[in-house]
């Protein structure tokens, strides 16, 4: 199975980049051996696909942010990862694909000081538009702390 049989709605959905592909491939040979490795992938793509079709679908697809890098798309492919290959896989292995594929965007963030006013106040603010889509969707549970000024 290629990527582009995969079954998603393309209008809301995307597929994983291709450095979380790359992880998901090296783990798969890490853990199987090579006879079985295009049969455990094309259980990862499938259980993708799966997870999407009864997924939110305002993430937008190739319009919206959620589809770079480490973003949204690569999370829920490194959880499919995980359901199929549970049995073989750790925690930390999992902890290091995201650290590969994750951080990396956060760190290029080094111009933030959450101790200045101005991006405390928008991080609040970002933090309560995030929130107020979570109680849209209601598919997890956010709280954020009232906004303080000291």
């Amino acid at each position: 199975m290629k990527d582009s049989e995969l079954q998603i709605d393309r209008s809301c959905h995307v597929l994983y980049s291709k450095p979380c592909k790359k992880e998901i491939l090296a783990k798969i040979a890490l853990h199987y051996p090579e006879a079985e490795w295009e049969t455990v992938w094309e259980k990862v793509q499938r259980q993708y696909a799966v997870f999407l079709s009864d997924w939110r679908t305002d993430l937008g697809g190739k319009k919206n942010f959620h589809n770079g890098v480490g973003g949204t798309y690569d999370c829920i492919a490194i959880m499919c990862y995980y359901d199929v290959c549970r049995d073989v896989v750790t925690f930390r292995e999992i902890e290091e694909m995201e650290e590969k594929l994750i951080l990396p965007t956060f760190r290029k963030l080094k111009f933030v000081d959450c101790n200045k006013p101005f991006w405390r106040k928008l991080m609040y603010k970002a933090f309560v538009r995030a929130k107020s889509g979570c109680d849209k969707w209601h598919d997890y549970e956010m709280t954020v702390a009232p906004y303080e000024k000291n």
